[in-house]
């Protein structure tokens, strides 16, 4: 039942927005993709970031993982997927921002927050790959001890978009536009529970939420986050001063 939904979908698509958008598709098709911002999101599929922000084929470069996470760089011979098209989209591309998309009620955080005691601790790759935030898991677990485990998965689910910010600068070809003003990094929080985007203002160190207010990005040319540890991306996700 489940695949044929698909293959409903697919056959509206075709006789509905595919002919609709009939000169768009023809131009992706003879000019290739030239998007200007690459969305780094969660594979959860409640939160799609082409629906989220009603984008067209060709205006975002996507690439979706468990808990939306960005690992520092590794320049070795493993396999990195993530890595692989933030560089293809930086580098390539030459995207002009990049957005890191976390959510509310993320179950690769929460897997992350309840460690051993997680139904899924015994994953083959799960905790692995959710360790690229555990330091930050771990700050809020000793800082926020005695608080309800909705907020301190709240906080690290928010404190994890910053992680994941701060090590895209430690790629090298990325801090290098970041630093010649040419690529904006920013984090932002889907609460999908009440339908509102939160992005992250450094100046007010809290993610606030998108009401017709200007996207300051959290990482320009003036203000770099690749030297801010764990406790501080974590007092920042809780609202407190930090930067």
């Amino acid at each position: 039942m489940a695949l044929e939904r698909l293959l409903k979908g697919f056959a509206d698509f075709r006789l509905g927005y595919y002919r609709e958008h009939l000169d768009l598709f023809d131009r992706l098709a003879k000019e290739g993709q030239s998007p200007k911002i690459l969305f780094i999101g969660c594979s959860d599929a409640r939160v799609d970031p082409g629906i989220i922000t009603q984008t067209h084929p060709g205006d975002i470069f996507t690439v979706r993982n468990v808990a939306a996470m960005v690992p520092p760089a590794e320049p070795d011979t493993h396999y990195h997927g993530t890595s692989a098209a933030i560089e293809f989209a930086v580098r390539a591309l030459e995207v002009e921002h990049v957005v890191v998309l976390g959510h509310a009620l993320c179950g690769g955080i929460a897997a992350l927050v309840d460690g051993r005691a997680s139904a899924y601790a015994d994953y083959d790759y799960l905790s692995t790959w959710t360790a690229v935030a555990r330091e930050v898991r771990d700050v809020a677990v000793s800082d926020l001890a005695g608080r309800p485990r909705e907020q301190i998965a709240r906080v690290v689910e928010q404190a994890a978009v910053l992680n994941s910010v701060r090590n895209l600068m430690t790629f090298p070809w990325l801090a290098e536009r970041v630093k010649a003003g040419k690529l904006a990094l920013h984090a932002w929080w889907f609460n999908l529970a009440e339908g509102q985007l939160y992005a992250f203002d450094p100046a007010a160190t809290a993610f606030k939420p998108v009401e017709g207010m200007d996207i300051v990005p959290t990482v320009a040319a003036t203000t770099l986050l690749s030297a801010i540890g764990p406790e501080r991306l974590i007092a920042a996700a809780a609202g407190k001063p930090a930067f």
